[in-house]
């Protein structure tokens, strides 16, 4: 049943803050993750958990998988004659439209929960992804593996050898023989933004695919899952560019030896409610790590080691100076920090100090979607929205 405390409004024990009971509630329903097992972050404002009941509800088996248990508190809460729309609708009518909203996009993301668990949405099975990175041209650019990869899904020949590729406009190296600000420079630019993708989409295939890029810094309000399950679905082809400089939780040390070094392009071949099925190479990733990895700043981490092996007495730093986004990035002030302690801890056998500087990129974390031109799939990219700022 109820309590008598239903809807009004209850001290926290967050410093004094006051919140209804309805925000108590979802708390309450966070804090017994280990009873509903909520690993998959579904949100239970959707079936409108009321804080006596909650207190009072046993799952019905403890085995059971998250969908699950979730299913059968909502068959529960309706044998009981639990409505949150009475109260809503009668106390709170501004909450209601908030909470109608909300319950329609939690049971979207339940549906397609539900879909994916039943079978995942792939472009390729795991035995034709393997077979497919094998026969994919070897090349330090991974942006340009990753095009190899969209065609090949899209079933179109290049027009140009992977040699030829490497040579044109769209594909910048690091300049590694060059003095530190040269250097800093060609690492800023360094590898295929989205841009540097579209353009060399259109000349390999030549116009016969075309993409759209969906940037996702900042945040974005989207399950990521979903919404990638959904264009897989149709036949589109993502190609992500990820940031792997950018910290993650729950990510070992085991893990991030294969990682690659920074900016990378995957290719995304299939999505399961457990995780992001990537190409080059093939790997699972967590939807969570993948997401946090596209929502990265523009910014590439340069070693210590690369910026001390490369100073000079004679350096001309004016250009650093000049550059806005470098100056408000305090470049030159970063150096100047990891050349005074390199003096300071010099006799020291242990990391001491600043690991590295931080500097701009010419990347744009996000996804960029794939079809053939004047198609379905490339009218319905086109006319898309972007993906809606978390806020």
């Amino acid at each position: 049943g109820i309590n008598a405390e239903y809807g009004q409004r209850v001290p926290s024990r967050d410093a004094g803050k006051v919140f209804t009971i309805t925000e108590k509630a979802r708390r309450v329903a966070a804090s017994r993750e280990r009873r509903i097992s909520l690993k998959d972050n579904i949100n239970l404002a959707r079936i409108a958990i009321d804080n006596a009941y909650f207190e009072t509800y046993t799952p019905r088996g403890h085995t059971k998988s998250t969908v699950a248990q979730l299913v059968d508190l909502e068959e529960d809460m309706a044998k009981d004659g639990f409505d949150y729309s009475v109260f809503c609708k009668k106390e709170d009518p501004a909450h209601w439209k908030v909470y109608t909203n909300e319950l329609k996009e939690d049971l979207e993301k339940l549906e397609g929960f539900l879909r994916l668990k039943a079978e995942p949405v792939a472009l390729w099975n795991e035995r034709q992804a393997r077979d497919k990175q094998a026969k994919s041209p070897k090349c330090e650019e991974s942006g340009l593996v990753g095009l190899w990869q969209v065609m090949m899904s899209l079933g179109v020949t290049p027009r140009i050898t992977m040699d030829d590729a490497q040579k044109m406009s769209f594909y910048r190296k690091r300049d590694d023989t060059s003095p530190l600000p040269q250097y800093l420079f060609s690492c800023s630019k360094h590898g295929m933004t989205h841009n540097d993708l579209l353009k060399a989409m259109e000349t390999l295939s030549n116009g016969r695919v075309v993409g759209r890029f969906f940037e996702f810094y900042p945040q974005r309000r989207v399950d990521i899952r979903y919404w990638l399950a959904g264009w897989i679905k149709r036949g589109v082809v993502p190609l992500a560019t990820l940031n792997y400089q950018k910290p993650v939780r729950g990510v070992s040390e085991e893990e991030k030896q294969n990682f690659p070094k920074d900016w990378h392009h995957h290719m995304v071949y299939a999505v399961s409610y457990d995780g992001i099925h990537l190409a080059n190479p093939i790997s699972k990733m967590k939807a969570e790590h993948f997401k946090n990895r596209i929502e990265s700043e523009s910014v590439v981490l340069i070693p210590r080691t690369e910026v001390l092996g490369r100073l000079q007495n004679d350096l001309d730093y004016e250009e650093l100076k000049s550059v806005p986004e470098w100056r408000q990035m305090n470049v030159l002030g970063q150096i100047e920090v990891v050349e005074r302690e390199a003096e300071r801890f010099n006799n020291l056998r242990i990391p001491c100090g600043m690991q590295h500087i931080a500097i701009p990129s010419s990347m744009i974390g996000g996804i960029t979607l794939f079809a053939h031109k004047d198609t379905e799939n490339h009218r319905a990219i086109v006319a898309s929205e972007e993906v809606f700022l978390k806020i």
